[in-house]
């Protein structure tokens, strides 16, 4: 057995030497062939020099003729043709290069490696050498192979070197982690040490070599190593200050080597090693310590991300590794929101501190104006994770049930909550002087916060529960307020634009369109919060109204387009939403009651905003603009006429539409469809619109059949002399109308 472990290590031995004489032979026979070509280059001038002096002492040449030796005309003078630009031909592809030099070095590396690991297993198996003997022999053999690729003669050929660099690193990891886990022969604080050593030298070798394959090794065996040695007992200042020097050692070497991409991974790494402790992978963990673990780490890479753009190394990677690290608290507290229960605020100070974070990478770029768009992405993801991480809170306690398991001091602090959400809305609101003032995107992200932060904040300042007995928060009469207050981060904007930045109002530009939309916004809004019904679809048909109107100030034509589709919302949900009807019980009060004021407000507003669309109308959605908000207008006049009948004479908590049997309900609609399709034909002529009178026409026709086909039938003798008397007065009528239109015309 002393024999056979003997030859081992001679055979190891023999390995290592015969690494090294090829090297050194393969450094000799370069030197020979570099000596032998210059030897080439001085003896080839002379001999050719040699001939052409002979042939010139051997004869004279005859004297030249007269006309040859008299004065030729100038010509002008041409550059050389040697001066001519010549392209490069294109060099080929050299795959010999690559199979020949990579291929077959990594090739060799991992064969070797899988050999000293074959080898080992071998031993273990038939018990040849002691566990403490096979621990020493990895780490000969890896720190053997790591000298090798240190030495000069091996370092002129960078593949191969790095190749045996990265199997000693390998083998090293694996030695440790097997003495250990497997036979317990070091503790755990020095196996961990160990390998923070190996994964120092890792690095430090691939900045020494060159080597992105050193740097991956070292990065997946710095975060790997405390997966492998965790226990039930993890101190958090430790593991992620173990973790937070690897990620400061990665960003110096892709600054120094501008291998930038691996710290993108050095985020990702860290952002899992978070997760890990949260989800108590690494023993019990407490969610304030998760929170400020995940706001620590995300503040690391935030430094590093400033610290490489003011010495002008940073880059879309070290942007996207920085944005990493910053939406993990958002994504922890989207994942988890209970936990967020037990906190002093709730966790809201978690969002508001990542999100800054966030929207500090675009206020460090702000001066690169070719990450612009890349930079408004950010803002605007960051955005979208605050709202759900909002959400999954106001969801968690509010609609899922969790609201009995949560504290009494969550209702006591709701206006601590309240002003978590204003703060928030003020920190997005604030970001195009962050990002700069003029770009266009931080002004929309601002606007659109808006009303997103608005909602909770509405809703919690309404809030009538168990958690704020009695009384909302603010009186209703006093709604106004706070939404008028909403707005004036929007003013501030335009008032920068105008007086700091020189700004015509007439120019419409897109800052001050986007800022006065959002201030229209909100004082549309200060009318419908008033009402407990329908305020939402008020809002919406006010602010197209305003909208188009704010056009004639600016003349921006997005505001009339996202006019259009504001108008467009507020149509669908009073005439496409049956259920908009059950949403509040009918009120005793006929014609007078929430729904004349919704729907008469939403087509005053239609009617007033087609009126006043304006010019230019070049586009096809331009020119169709009016027609359509005037037709819009007709239909929900026609709905409100026909919820009012229906209101009129139901007597459940909603309207019923029915037809059949009561008698004064249908000569109600049949003389109500008449007299409308009477006005809508006096419209059509008095504007000389021909689509009006073609509808008004047919709901006339619809009317008659109502009467002839249904009514003759259902109507009692009374009522059935009364519309037939009212439709026959206003068929009439319309018949007179509408020839005394068409008479000019037949004249002429």
């Amino acid at each position: 057995m002393e024999d056979f472990v003997g030859l081992a290590i001679l055979v190891l031995a023999a390995l290592v030497i015969s690494i090294v004489a090829l090297a050194k032979s393969a450094g000799l026979k370069a030197s020979i062939d570099e000596l032998k070509r210059r030897v080439m280059e001085v003896e080839r001038p002379g001999e050719a020099a040699a001939p052409k002096l002979a042939s010139v002492k051997a004869e004279t040449p005859p004297p030249l003729p007269a006309f040859v030796t008299a004065p030729q005309p100038s010509k002008p003078k041409t550059e050389p043709a040697s001066s001519v630009p010549q392209r490069p031909s294109p060099t080929p592809f050299n795959w010999e290069s690559i199979l020949g030099v990579k291929l077959f070095a990594w090739i060799g590396g991992l064969a070797l490696f899988l050999g000293v690991v074959f080898f080992v297993k071998y031993a273990f198996e038939n018990n040849w050498i002691t566990p403490a003997m096979r621990v020493v022999a990895g780490a000969i053999i890896g720190i053997a192979l790591l000298i090798v690729s240190l030495l000069p003669a091996v370092r002129r050929y960078r593949v191969p070197a790095q190749s045996l660099c990265a199997t000693a690193v390998l083998i090293l990891y694996a030695d440790i982690y097997a003495a250990h886990s497997f036979y317990g022969l070091i503790s755990l604080t020095a196996a961990t040490g160990l390998m923070w050593i190996v994964t120092a030298v890792a690095l430090v070798l691939a900045v020494g070599l060159a080597g992105q394959s050193m740097a991956w090794l070292g990065l997946v065996g710095g975060f790997v190593t405390p997966i492998l040695f965790r226990t039930t007992y993890a101190n958090p200042i430790v593991l992620f200050g173990y973790t937070g020097v690897v990620s400061c050692a990665v960003a110096a070497i892709s600054a120094l080597k501008r291998w930038n991409y691996i710290f993108v991974l050095a985020a990702i790494g860290s952002v899992i090693i978070e997760f890990a402790w949260a989800a108590d992978f690494f023993g019990e963990s407490g969610a304030e310590e998760a929170r400020v673990v995940f706001l620590t780490t995300q503040a690391l890479f935030l430094i590093l991300c400033i610290a490489l753009t003011w010495t002008k190394l940073s880059d879309n990677w070290t942007i996207a590794a920085a944005a990493i690290a910053g939406f993990a608290p958002l994504l922890a507290f989207i994942q988890d929101p209970e936990n967020n229960f037990d906190a002093f605020d709730c966790g809201f100070a978690t969002l508001l501190l990542s999100t800054a974070g966030l929207i500090a990478i675009a206020a460090a770029h702000r001066h690169f104006s070719d990450k612009s768009k890349g930079l408004g992405a950010l803002v605007g993801a960051t955005l979208l994770f605050t709202w759900l991480a909002e959400w999954s809170w106001f969801a968690k306690v509010f609609l899922t049930g969790g609201l009995n398991d949560a504290p009494m001091f969550v209702g006591s602090r709701m206006n601590l909550v309240i002003g978590f959400h204003v703060a928030v809305f003020l920190l997005f609101a604030s970001t195009p002087y962050f990002c700069g003032t003029k770009r266009l995107w931080p002004w929309m992200i601002g606007a659109i916060a808006g009303p997103v932060q608005f909602w909770f904040v509405h809703w919690y300042m309404t809030l009538r529960t168990g958690l704020a007995p009695g009384h909302p928060i603010v009186p209703h009469n006093w709604l106004w307020l706070p939404t008028l207050a909403f707005a004036l981060p929007a003013a501030i904007g335009v008032l920068y634009i105008v007086k700091k930045q020189d700004v015509d109002l007439a120019s419409g530009d897109s800052r001050l369109a986007t800022q006065g939309a959002a201030i229209l916004a909100f004082l549309s809004l200060v009318f419908p919060v008033q009402f407990e019904r329908e305020w939402i679809t008020l809002g919406w048909a006010i602010e197209g109204l305003a909208l188009i109107l704010l056009f004639r100030v600016i003349p921006n034509r997005r505001l009339r387009a996202v006019a259009l589709i504001v108008l467009a919302g507020a149509f669908v949900r009073l005439a496409l939403n049956p259920a908009v009807l059950n949403y509040h019980p009918r009120t005793h009060t006929p014609i007078w009651n929430w729904y004349l004021y919704a729907y008469g407000v939403a087509a005053i507003c239609l009617f007033l905003s087609a009126r006043w669309f304006g010019e230019p109308k070049e586009k096809h959605y331009e020119r169709i603009a009016s027609p359509t908000l005037y037709s819009l207008c007709g239909i929900v006049w026609f709905l409100l006429m026909n919820i009012e009948i229906a209101d009129y004479f139901s007597i459940g908590p909603t309207p019923t539409f029915s037809f059949t049997g009561n008698f004064a309900r249908d000569m109600t609609y049949t003389i109500s469809w008449s007299l409308f399709a009477f006005c809508l034909l006096v419209l059509g002529i008095a504007r000389n619109v021909r689509a009006v009178r073609l509808v008004a026409i047919a709901l006339l026709c619809l009317a008659f059949a109502k009467l002839f086909l249904h009514d003759l039938d259902s109507l009692r003798q009374l009522y059935r002399i009364g519309a037939f008397i009212t439709v026959a007065i206003i068929a009439i009528v319309a018949s007179f109308v509408y020839q005394w239109f068409l008479l000019p015309r037949t004249k002429t």
